[in-house]
């Protein structure tokens, strides 16, 4: 897999995704369009999944990229099971903030019995999780350089977070609901690397595709649940209590 240099760190908007070595669904969240005419220029915030895997160049590449923070939405269980390379070579801290502390990670949806669908799992991320993404929010409000998101695949708890900042940036429905499906193509080679680990899960290739996906309804739906519940990301951010001023601070991250 290609490494990122130095060179590449001045990111293109038009071309989101980066290359980590290895890691998953890596994206950031500059050049989406607003409903005010701008663009977001958050080409330092980055979404991911899991960095277990990350190999000596790819944490090279890592902090090549600037980051310093990686805000990480896993359970206890899922860092246990999959942990994360020592960073702190790289002087790269990583804080711990889980959304929940059970594996939320898409393999273990998976096996539960009656699995209500992620619109029903994000309102749960919501309404539950907000320690986390106030964490988020407030590392991002204060830490200067590059901030790096993830959870396991990158797509439910992450996907929510980034449709936080996107919604709290302009950023029309459309737009992010298609960042949001767009994990559904990042995350196809894993559902074919992983098939033995879906079997031992017991889990069929049928359910590993759907569990792997980001279905854009879903994301409609928990849009649509924010709007009615708290008004807008804003409002959300507001009920964690944040303060105003961060909550400037953290669009003016996607904006400045």
């Amino acid at each position: 897999m290609q490494s990122v240099t130095n060179a590449t760190t001045e990111r293109e908007t038009t071309d989101r995704k980066i290359p980590l070595e290895i890691a998953h669904n890596v994206r950031h969240l500059g050049g989406h369009p607003t409903a005010g005419g701008q663009k977001t220029t958050a080409t330092d915030l980055f979404r991911s999944g899991s960095l277990h895997e990350l190999t000596a160049a790819g944490q090279v590449a890592l902090a090549a990229l600037g980051v310093r923070v990686v805000v990480d939405f896993r359970s206890d269980v899922e860092h246990e099971r999959y942990p994360t390379p020592d960073l702190s070579a790289s002087d790269i801290n990583v804080i711990k903030a889980p959304v929940f502390q059970t594996d939320a990670s898409p393999g273990a949806l998976a096996r539960v019995e009656s699995f209500p669908g992620y619109a029903a799992t994000y309102r749960q991320f919501l309404t539950e999780g907000g320690r986390a993404f106030r964490t988020l929010f407030e590392t991002i409000a204060t830490v200067s350089g590059p901030v790096l998101f993830h959870c396991a695949a990158g797509k439910d708890r992450t996907g929510v977070a980034a449709a936080l900042l996107l919604d709290l940036a302009g950023v029309p429905d459309e737009h992010i609901i298609e960042d949001y499906a767009l994990s559904t193509t990042e995350l196809e080679p894993i559902v074919e690397e992983r098939l033995d680990r879906f079997k031992e899960y017991g889990i069929s290739i049928e359910t590993g595709r759907k569990m792997m996906a980001a279905p854009p309804r879903d994301m409609e739906l928990t849009l649509d649940f924010i709007r009615s519940r708290w008004g807008s990301a804003a409002g959300y951010m507001g009920s964690l209590g944040l303060a105003p001023a961060t909550i400037d601070a953290v669009r003016a991250r996607m904006l400045s």
